[in-house]
């Protein structure tokens, strides 16, 4: 849910139901944003051919991702969850592309429970002298970052 405009209060007044839910609905996303838990990097380069895997411990509902095409062309990149497929992008990208986006944890084939360890591997079929930066693998409870 995204953030909202807070309510104005004043002295001797009493905040309404709704706008203390405004409140709370903002604590709320403040609190999945700093909730995420990234893996240990802050950046990852992937050249041709090329996979990388990582292993998380589950704590979010969403897997958020972003990478971008820095140099080439792209024929395919996938993400598995657990050796399952769970994005795939086939069509081909030039350089400057971002994919961006979430998978839904609690609909993946593996479906990992809270506490439990997944492999996350991205996986880049490029063209020759293709390149994606990985921004980021990270969790949160909410849809948007």
């Amino acid at each position: 849910m995204p953030w909202q405009t807070c309510p104005t209060f004043s002295d001797g007044t009493i905040g309404s139901a709704a706008q203390v839910n405004v409140l709370s609905e903002n604590i709320e996303f403040l609190y999945s944003i700093i909730s995420g838990i990234n893996i240990p990097f802050t950046g990852d380069q992937i050249t041709t051919g090329n996979t990388r895997g990582y292993t998380f411990t589950r704590q979010g509902r969403y897997m958020h991702y972003k990478f971008r095409l820095t140099a080439g062309d792209s024929d395919e990149v996938s993400i598995k969850i657990d050796g399952s497929t769970e994005y795939t992008d086939a069509t081909n990208r030039a350089s400057a592309y971002t994919w961006s986006g979430y998978i839904d944890l609690t609909g993946t084939t593996s479906n990992p429970a809270v506490g439990d360890e997944y492999e996350v591997i991205v996986y880049f079929t490029p063209n020759p002298n293709g390149t994606v930066h990985l921004d980021y693998l990270i969790e949160s409870d909410a849809t948007s970052l």
